[in-house]
This record gives structure tokens, C-alpha cells and sequence, in this order.
């Protein structure tokens, strides 16, 4: 089976949920992976819609519920049979419940109390749902959490953190443009779906690719890890072998390169004000040059708002010099790109904050200078 199909499905997320790009691609290889996902950040960022949307191309039985402090068992796992008590036992009837779910959504899950949380961890990690003492096999393939805050007590659902393999922490649309793009509601894309046997194929071919060149990377950074008093277990940094065996995959490749380890930006982080630093210890083993267009991108934006900013009787000095330093990021870009060209390194990044620069130049110097280029 080729990639085509899930490509397909990241092109058509991304052209709906904008700036939405990372997460969209985690939740790819989550699925791929079989590994979980959550979601931080403020209400009204589409963790929600985003998380449906996907779930609504897979085929398989998806379960969604949004949890509360006063959540109880019955909502996650069932009500408990009432036959079975009239026979002395304690037996639930799971039907359209978290442990019949190919792929689950638990909204607001760091809100509900913990003795209903804890009684998911089986289900999470092992695929297990102890029913009346008797082991049932769950088809789980993926849980996505969403939460609008880290849990107050950490300690106490520490196992239930950790379940959750890559996390990735969203916010508002930055972009001035993909803002009004947001309230014009875009064009319409198309609707790629995947049935249970494709995915199953893909996960097969995913669990193939081979990681044994990038392992002694891997050494190298948990010693960074180390160095920044960032704890990644044992067991996460197992795991991580499947997102980036999965993010590879989606690649193209049947082998795993340096590349595929900036999946583990969202992956190695236990504390938001460690993601900066983890980012950067990563992107500079796996792709420095992605990292370098990031931040050229980030400082072009700074300067194409200022300038559509600026008062107007001040517009067309702002203009002249914002076009000068746009000019000046946009040719650090193209020889970025020649460079990570030359290095074997992936360009799509690259290209694309080379494109963007550019565009922005072109509103500048339309705007500010009276020039259409």
C-alpha cells in the first residue's frame, strides 16, 4: 500500500484547519503508530473539530465523550448488565463504549476525577478492558485527549500523562490572513476516506521500516535529554521508535532518516516551558535546517505586520525598509535551501517560509510603496 491516500487526508486537514499543520500530522501518525494523542490549549483552537474530522474518514467504530468532575464509570465502560446481577455478576455491557472503540476522543479530560480516569490506563496501554475479572480485548487504535489546561494533580495521573505519546499544545491563529481565510470559511476541499483494512495494511508496513541507522542519534539526544534535566522514561523513548517508524513511512521511506526524529518535538516534553529547548536540542540533530527557516519565517511575519501597521503617514518609510529586510530573509531562505539541498536534507519546509516571505513582500511593497508587482 502506498501513502497516498493519508497525504491526501493531511492536504485537505490542512487546507481547512489552518496553522494546524504539526498537529495534523500527529494525529496521522498517531493513528499509524497506534500511539495516543493529546491536545492542550485554549477552547475555540479545533482540537475538537480538527480530532472529528479525521476520526469521521476512518472507518471502524468511533467513540466521542466530553468529560467532568462529576463523569462516572458507566459513561466510559457501560452500564453494568442487569441480567448478569440477577446471576451474581458484576458484568458490564460495553456496546458503543471506550473498550468496542476502533479510535476514541475524550474531551475536557483532565477534568474528570481520577478514579473514572485510572480506570482507562488498561485500555490505553495494554488494549485491555477487565470485565467481571475476565480480560477483553479492545480494538483501540487511537485515543486523542483534549484538555484546556494541564492536570492539577500531576502526580496523581502521572500513568495517565504519560499514555499519551506525542502532545502538542495549540493556540490561536497567528496569521492575519489565514484569519480572514477562517471567516470566509474557505473553498471546498475534498473528503479522502480509509477503511479499516487499508489502515491495517499501512500499520503493517509501518512497523517495517527500519530505524537502525538513526539509533545511535537517538543515544545522542537522550544525553541531551539528560543534560537539560528533561525525563523522558524508558518506556517513552521505546515508543517514540513507532511515531518516527510512522512519520517515515508517510515520507515515503522504508527507511528511517534524522528527519523523521522532529516528530519528537511534541514527544520529549513533560513541561510546556521545556518545549522551546527540546525543540531546539532536536531540529538541530534532525533537520537544523528546518529550524533555521522557522525562525526566518517567524521574524519575516513580525516584519510584514508592522508594516501593514504603520500609520499611513509613515507608510511608505516603513515600506522601504521592510521590503529591504524581507528581500534580505528571502535570500537567506533560497541559500538555506541550496544548502540543506546539497546535504541531502528535506527542502519542503524551506520552500514553503521561502514562499510565504515572499508573498508578504508582495503585500508590503503593494500597500506601503503603491507598487503591484
Amino acid at each position: 500500500m502506498t501513502n497516498s491516500k493519508f497525504l491526501a487526508i493531511e492536504q485537505e486537514l490542512n487546507a481547512t484547519y489552518l496553522e494546524r499543520r504539526e498537529a495534523v500530522r500527529g494525529l496521522l501518525v498517531g493513528l499509524l503508530a497506534q500511539q495516543h494523542v493529546l491536545f492542550l490549549g485554549p477552547p475555540g483552537t479545533a482540537k475538537s473539530a480538527l480530532t472529528e474530522d479525521l476520526c469521521s474518514r476512518i472507518g471502524g467504530n468511533y467513540f466521542r465523550w466530553l468529560l467532568s468532575r462529576t463523569s462516572a464509570p458507566e459513561e466510559l465502560f457501560g452500564p453494568v448488565s442487569l441480567k448478569a446481577l440477577e446471576q451474581d455478576s458484576y458484568k458490564r455491557n460495553t456496546s458503543n463504549k471506550l473498550p468496542e472503540a476502533n479510535i476514541a476522543f475524550l474531551d475536557e479530560i483532565f477534568k474528570c476525577n481520577s478514579a473514572v480516569l485510572n480506570g482507562t490506563l488498561g485500555i490505553l496501554n495494554e488494549r485491555l478492558f477487565f470485565n467481571n475479572g475476565t480480560p477483553m480485548q479492545c480494538p483501540l487504535e487511537m485515543t486523542v485527549g483534549a484538555s484546556n489546561e494541564l492536570p492539577e494533580d500531576r502526580e496523581e495521573l502521572g500513568a495517565l500523562w504519560d499514555r499519551f505519546l506525542l502532545r502538542y499544545v495549540v493556540g490561536y491563529i497567528r496569521d492575519p490572513r489565514n484569519f480572514e481565510n477562517l471567516l470566509l470559511g474557505g473553498g471546498q476541499v475534498g473528503r479522502t476516506t480509509i477503511s479499516q483494512v487499508e489502515l491495517k495494511i499501512a500499520q503493517s508496513e509501518v512497523i517495517d521500516v527500519d530505524i537502525r541507522k538513526i539509533i545511535p542519534r537517538l543515544a545522542a539526544l537522550r544525553a541531551e535529554m539528560v543534560k537539560m534535566n528533561v525525563v523522558v522514561s524508558d518506556r517513552r523513548w521505546r515508543q517514540s521508535l513507532t511515531i518516527i517508524q510512522a512519520n517515515a513511512w508517510l515520507e515515503g521511506r522504508t527507511q528511517a532518516v534524522d528527519d523523521d526524529m522532529a516528530i519528537l518535538v511534541h514527544s520529549l516534553w513533560s513541561e510546556p516551558n521545556q518545549i522551546a529547548q527540546v525543540r531546539q536540542s532536536i531540529m538541530s540533530m534532525a533537520n537544523p535546517y528546518d529550524s533555521a527557516a522557522q525562525d526566518a519565517l517567524d521574524e519575516a511575519l513580525e516584519i510584514w505586520q508592522n508594516a501593514m501597521n504603520a500609520p499611513e503617514e509613515k507608510s511608505s518609510a516603513v515600506g522601504g525598509e521592510a521590503n529591504a529586510k524581507l528581500k534580505k530573509i528571502a535570500k537567506k531562505l533560497t541559500d538555506l535551501k541550496e544548502e540543506a539541498a546539497t546535504k541531502g536534507k528535506g527542502t519542503e519546509r524551506i520552500e514553503e517560509a521561502l514562499a510565504q516571505t515572499v508573498a508578504w513582500n508582495r503585500e508590503v511593497i503593494a500597500k506601503c510603496l503603491g507598487i503591484t508587482l
